[in-house]
């Protein structure tokens, strides 16, 4: 259908009541060019998103570049800046694809800037008596006081869960984490072995020992759970 000619668009606005026609005026002035210098859009605002945009489509382009040694680069140089748009794509990059150089520098900075990590105990449909035992005891468990040697990638802090708590030592590895728990007659790893952008996933591995083992508490000497941490 065609448009109708603007002298019968505001022909028919001025039928509206007054109040309408306050409201209704400033745009049709809009769209035809005629509005005042106050209500125009911002040219240098625009242009300012255009660049905006175009560091940013250049800096997702340099991550995802074929050459692991322009990604890292890249990476750091990004990490080095306050912008917290441009660290968060960065990070979110630094975790995807296969890049394990990569992965392990993202940890590290992760590591360094975090105050916590939310570590979500995955608990199987149909768990073994140790797994739902230890499941009892592990979830709920937080991360706390990270901090990174990035000399020798060396990892410790605190962390706390339902019914345990205490301090953890650990390492990054390649592309991952090993990070030791002790609390009680459980003796634990967490070990993190894969990188999917915004999620981190792993295994929490333990030892069971003493009488928790016997078959009125755990019910076994070893138990396994996934765990998964998302960083949105």
């Amino acid at each position: 259908m065609p448009t109708k000619p603007l002298a019968t668009r505001l022909q028919r606005l001025s039928s509206l009541a007054p109040q309408a026609l306050a409201l209704a005026l400033p745009l049709v002035l809009a769209l035809t060019g005629g509005v005042s210098p106050a209500l125009a859009f911002d040219q240098n605002r625009f242009e300012a998103a255009q660049e905006r945009a175009a560091l940013l489509d250049q800096v997702r382009n340099l991550l995802a570049d074929e050459s692991a040694s322009v990604r890292l680069a890249v990476f750091e140089e990004v990490m080095k800046d306050d912008d917290p748009v441009l660290r968060s794509m960065a990070l979110e990059a630094a975790f995807s694809g296969d890049d394990e150089r990569l992965h392990t520098a993202g940890l590290r900075q992760l590591l360094k800037e975090r105050d916590f990590l939310a570590v979500e105990l995955i608990e199987p449909m149909d768990p073994s008596q140790p797994q739902a035992y230890t499941y009892n005891i592990w979830r709920e468990l937080m991360l706390t006081d990270l901090s990174i040697d990035t000399d020798t990638d060396q990892v410790s802090g605190k962390f706390n869960s339902a019914n345990s708590g205490g301090r953890f030592t650990g390492q990054l590895t390649r592309g991952g984490w090993r990070l030791q728990l002790k609390s009680g007659h459980y003796h634990c790893h967490l070990t993190l072995t894969e990188l999917g952008g915004v999620d981190l996933m792993g295994s929490l591995n333990c030892a069971i020992t003493s009488r928790t083992a016997g078959d009125d508490y755990a019910g076994g000497n070893r138990a396994a759970l996934p765990f998964r941490i998302r960083l949105s």
